[in-house]
């Protein structure tokens, strides 16, 4: 993710041209799938150790739900046009409104964590839930080329942004919905077959599983027909979706593998990262793109660099972020309490700033 943004953000526009930047893109076009995939699996779990409280709307449901929506002001915040109330309220220009509506990557994981949840409110039994999904996973892969082609315009301002990529967005729902919706599924099963001590069976079965999409994903692609209108393989096409799916599952495996046979300690590099995923996305933006203030990587350097030099700021930042997160973490183990009110009063601050400037 730091490496997308990173080189999304500072190199060289003469470097984006050739073989190895098409590779190099197509790699890191598997970022956003995998955060997705992983946020889904995330639920999945929890779900499983909280199942009960969650459909009868006990305190842990709230709660859950307090985070999604905090996840979502933290998606819409990033893009506000200026981080100043008395400057937002003299802000007439739409187009700067309709950039702060995008879609971005939080948005799209806390709409469709919530639709998750809500499912299970209204299904009640685990196995319902978890085929309704699959549904609804299947759903929005096949309906995505149909959906890029439909006329908007006349929604919301604040919902279009979520259903086509005629407004300026990022991350619309079709397709990158399924990719949360598939890691719920997936974690589901594993969840389940842990609990039955499956796990080994299932890990040897997804490899398998995420060949035959990918096989699949290009043989429908070579067909000498389409099945939609204006198909395009790079975009929303389910072709295109199922083998983005397929390399994700062979990750999933592969690092499975990988804990089963290193045992890799569980404060490593990942399992920080992993652990304070939000706080690592939110900071490292802001130093690469900045916000409503005058310093940033790319106010800095703009698309001026070299791939090593792209490289070597990839790595200073990555170990920057790996500091914070590792000592936020060992501040919550430490003492609960004293990581609240830290960030409770960080919080404040910036409301407060937000406020007055």
């Amino acid at each position: 993710m730091i490496e997308t943004h990173v080189m999304n953000a500072l190199l060289n526009s003469s470097l984006r041209e050739g073989p190895f930047f098409a590779v190099l893109n197509f790699i890191n076009g598997l970022v956003a799938p995998s955060f997705l995939f992983c946020a889904g699996f995330a639920l999945a779990i929890s779900l499983q150790r909280r199942w009960e409280s969650y459909i009868h709307l006990e305190r842990s449901f709230w709660r859950y739900i307090v985070r999604l929506g905090f996840i979502l002001i933290v998606g819409y915040s990033l893009h506000l046009p200026f981080f100043s109330f008395r400057r937002l309220r003299e802000l007439t220009d739409g187009q700067a409104w309709s950039s702060f509506f995008q879609a971005d990557i939080l948005q799209v994981i806390a709409v469709t964590l919530l639709a998750l949840v809500c499912l299970a409110c209204i299904t009640r039994k685990k196995e319902r839930w978890v085929w309704v999904s699959s549904l609804a996973a299947a759903a929005v892969i096949f309906v995505s080329p149909m959906a890029w082609e439909l006329d908007f315009s006349g929604l919301p301002i604040w919902l279009r942004p979520f259903l086509t990529v005629s407004v300026k967005t990022e991350f619309p729902l079709f397709p990158w919905a399924a990719f949360l919706i598939s890691g719920t599924v997936i974690g589901y099963w594993f969840v389940k077959a842990k609990e039955t001590e499956k796990e080994r069976p299932l890990m040897k079965r997804l490899p398998l599983l995420a060949a035959a999409g990918i096989a699949l994903a290009i043989l429908f692609e070579v067909l000498p027909f389409n099945f939609y209108a204006n198909q395009n393989f790079w975009g929303p096409s389910p072709e295109f979706f199922f083998l983005r799916l397929g390399l994700v599952l062979f990750c999933l495996a592969g690092f499975w593998w990988y804990e089963r046979l290193y045992n890799p300690s569980s404060k490593s590099l990942a399992s920080v990262f992993g652990q304070e995923s939000l706080l690592v996305y939110v900071v490292h933006l802001l130093i690469v793109y900045g916000q409503d203030y005058d310093w940033s990587l790319v106010r800095a350097y703009g698309q001026t660099l070299s791939y090593a030099r792209c490289f070597v700021v990839f790595l200073l930042l990555t170990g920057a972020m790996f500091v914070l997160a590792n000592v936020w973490h060992r501040l919550k183990a430490w003492n609960k309490r004293i990581s609240n009110v830290v960030q409770f009063a960080a919080l404040g601050i910036l409301f407060l700033w937000f406020l007055t400037r």
